[in-house]
């Protein structure tokens, strides 16, 4: 055991008295705070309308029967001029932006409509309206939708066959937990296994064909230390400094996620301590996973370059299971449990739907420390290989 804190104090040690791996585990967290508050920013100005934007319409034979559907269309927020004859210059001031939203109504439609009898004249002989906008804008595409709800209001009033969903009372029942529970599960399992396998891919690799390619791995091995220990020594120590830089890359985006979908009531209050605790729990054991694959492809490469070559195809693999869990369902199978890593997501997915089964949670850590146990075992083969550690 004194030798195995000896190689982790080793390992700490290098990397916390070297500011530039320092700050490589922290500022990860740093950066998705800052970029993922900045598009959430940047995306809400580009979906919403200034709340003082006045919306410039201009409208084609308004019949003023149609004001009762059109009520909310007030003066300080719609500038609407009303014409007689169609203008194709509208058409260009659309195309130019200059201009929100260019409806034609027929002649005398207001009382076609009224008095239109499908049965008589068929479908095609309905008056029809015509919609000018531009989508490109936004303002332009908001105020066809708002003037689009006054003509569907009306359509709805001739035609009294049915209507759907009228009236102020709230049809779509999803709570505020149940949406930040979709939108939670699509996203962090996903991005947190991506952001655990980042962080030991980073550390790892420098850790042993770092010292492979510097020469100092001889030194180490020189001294009377059993490999076993060594593999464990660093195996502890790396995915300490694993943890740490999963941490921030967790807290950074947990802090991001409200910003990021700034217009959507997210209530992650929701996560209470226990969720948190069994978060950290099936982190820490898919972290050893990760350093415990990584630093075996990094014990076999010849130097940095050709263990970054095999960590990038890891990083593949790591991220097709991952987007598995965009679907934002965990599986009750238990048999997937026993595959590493998916299983690993399945669990953080069951914990953000609040449906965690512990069996579920037992088995998958079992599995990736069983994992961890075959990788220390097979690294301490290599340690023990001339051929493999001396590239002879």
């Amino acid at each position: 055991m004194k030798n195995i804190m000896t190689i982790v104090k080793k390992e700490l040690r290098r990397f916390f008295t070297d500011r530039r791996m320092v700050a490589s585990l922290i500022l990860p967290g740093i950066i998705i705070f800052a970029l993922y508050s900045i598009m959430g920013s940047f995306m809400g100005r580009q979906m919403s309308v200034e709340e003082d934007y006045k919306y410039e319409i201009v409208i084609v034979n308004y019949d003023n029967n149609l004001d009762p559907y059109f009520a909310f269309l007030d003066s300080e927020h719609f500038s609407i001029t009303y014409i007689n004859n169609t203008d194709d210059t509208n058409l260009t001031k659309l195309e130019d932006k200059e201009l929100d939203l260019y409806v034609v109504y027929p002649n005398n439609f207001y009382q076609e409509s009224l008095n239109y009898d499908s049965s008589v004249d068929g479908v095609g002989n309905s008056p029809i309206v015509k919609i000018y906008h531009n989508s490109s804008k936004i303002e332009s595409a908001a105020a066809y939708n708002i003037y689009l709800s006054g003509l569907s209001y009306y359509q709805e009033t001739i035609s009294e066959k049915f209507r759907v969903n009228i009236g102020k009372e709230k049809f779509d029942l999803i709570t505020d937990e149940s949406m930040t529970i979709q939108i939670i599960t699509m996203l962090v399992p996903f991005l947190l296994i991506t952001f655990l396998f980042i962080g030991a891919m980073g550390i790892s690799i420098e850790s042993i064909a770092g010292e492979k390619e510097r020469g100092t791995i001889a030194t180490i091995l020189a001294t009377p230390i059993k490999r076993n220990e060594l593999a464990l020594g660093k195996i502890i120590a790396l995915s300490i400094l694993a943890l740490i830089s999963a941490a921030s890359s967790f807290t950074g985006l947990m802090l991001s996620i409200p910003r990021l979908m700034s217009g959507i009531n997210l209530d992650l209050s929701i996560y209470g301590p226990v969720e948190y605790l069994l978060l950290l729990f099936v982190i820490i054991s898919t972290v050893l996973v990760y350093v415990v694959l990584v630093s075996i492809a990094s014990a076999y490469a010849k130097n940095i370059k050709e263990a970054n070559s095999f960590a990038a195809i890891l990083s593949i693999l790591n991220m097709a299971v991952g987007v598995t869990s965009m679907a934002g369902i965990s599986s009750k199978n238990i048999v997937v449990y026993l595959i590493p890593i998916y299983n690993s997501t399945q669990v953080i997915s069951a914990i953000l739907s609040l449906e965690v089964n512990i069996i579920n949670l037992l088995v998958t850590t079992f599995v990736n420390l069983g994992i961890v146990g075959i990788g220390v075992f097979l690294l301490t083969k290599m340690f023990n290989s001339e051929k493999v550690m001396f590239n002879s």
